[in-house]
């Protein structure tokens, strides 16, 4: 269980890394368009639509770093005076109950939408350079993908902190 924990992590955490040189990157592009906008009068077509792919793919890859880190929402007024063992306690319910449902309907939503821009051959359309959707929604397949095996690291986690009283590194 110790090896399918840190391997887990070691894969959300380098791909927290991808996602900040994906965060450098939308910058570059918001930038470049700026500047060719007010500066040179000559606004581009892909600009807009990079930004909102980069976008997509910094949420969507983001979310199994920002739940490694326990970044996500929670009622912290409830939530930080239980002990490690009734934190874990409550992590688990709550994966039980809500994420892992959630995560299987996004899964499956996700999945759905990839195939069907790869069987239909859908493009972007809001802007006149019409780029596929389909990495587009791998990139988001791959992010819910990402963020259920770190709810799954987490789970275990959580589940040998109950069962050994004791944390699983």
């Amino acid at each position: 269980m110790k090896k399918l924990v840190t391997t887990v992590d070691a894969i959300s955490k380098w791909t927290g890394l991808v996602v900040r040189w994906l965060c450098v990157a939308l910058v570059l592009v918001l930038c470049w368009e700026v500047l060719m906008r007010y500066a040179f009068n000559a606004p581009t077509i892909w600009a807009h639509e990079t930004s909102v792919m980069l976008g997509m793919a910094i949420v969507g890859l983001g979310w199994s770093f920002v739940h490694l880190r326990h970044g996500h929402v929670r009622v912290d007024v409830f939530y930080a005076r239980h002990s490690d063992r009734g934190k874990a306690l409550t992590d688990v319910i709550c994966a039980a109950v809500f994420l892992f449902p959630l995560l299987g309907v996004l899964i499956y939503g996700a999945g759905k939408y990839a195939w069907e821009a790869y069987v239909f051959g859908e493009v972007l359309i809001e802007s006149y350079w019409y780029p596929p959707a389909l990495p587009l929604r791998l990139v988001v397949l791959l992010g819910l993908l990402l963020f259920l095996l770190q709810g799954v690291s987490q789970f275990v986690r959580d589940m040998h902190l109950l069962a050994r009283g004791a944390a699983i590194d």
